[in-house]
């Protein structure tokens, strides 16, 4: 038998019911220089049914943000996030320039990657050990403050 997580949990699923588990946080950041800062952080939550002693699921997740300042207005933001639980790796890119505030420009590009191939044989995707693209985005937004 375990011994009983401190915080107390309800699974929000079809039928909910009471558990425990443990939660987590760290996070550093470190500043190169004026310029270039890194920030590394990790996640991580589990869940137990309080009846059967029963480890419903664990989840972790690290996150990568590197953030390089170019000059007063331009900056280029890089995110690198792993999520052990779907077994998915996320990475973002920003480039984001404002001329004053509340007149900003933001261009970037967002991929999810899986751990999975393309078979042939079962015409479905399998399980594998390289990651695979499998969703992509692009995004671009503008705002301009006009005053009277």
């Amino acid at each position: 038998m375990r011994v009983r997580g401190i915080f107390k949990k309800i699974r929000y699923v079809l039928d909910p019911y009471q558990g425990y588990g443990n939660d987590g946080h760290v996070s550093v950041t470190y500043q190169f220089t004026d310029h270039l800062s890194s920030n590394l952080s990790s996640a991580y939550s589990d869940f137990y049914d309080e009846e059967t002693d029963e480890k419903e699921y664990e989840f972790k997740i690290i996150r990568n943000r590197n953030t390089y300042q170019v000059n007063k207005y331009l900056f280029l933001r890089a995110i690198f996030e792993y999520n052990w639980f779907y077994r998915e790796l996320q990475t973002d890119f920003l480039a984001s320039f404002t001329y004053i505030p509340g007149t900003v420009v933001h261009i970037g590009y967002g991929s999810l990657y899986n751990r999975v191939r393309w078979d042939n044989g079962l015409l479905d995707y399998v399980t594998s050990n390289r990651f695979l693209e499998t969703r992509r985005g692009f995004f671009f937004k503008a705002s301009y403050l006009w005053r009277m």
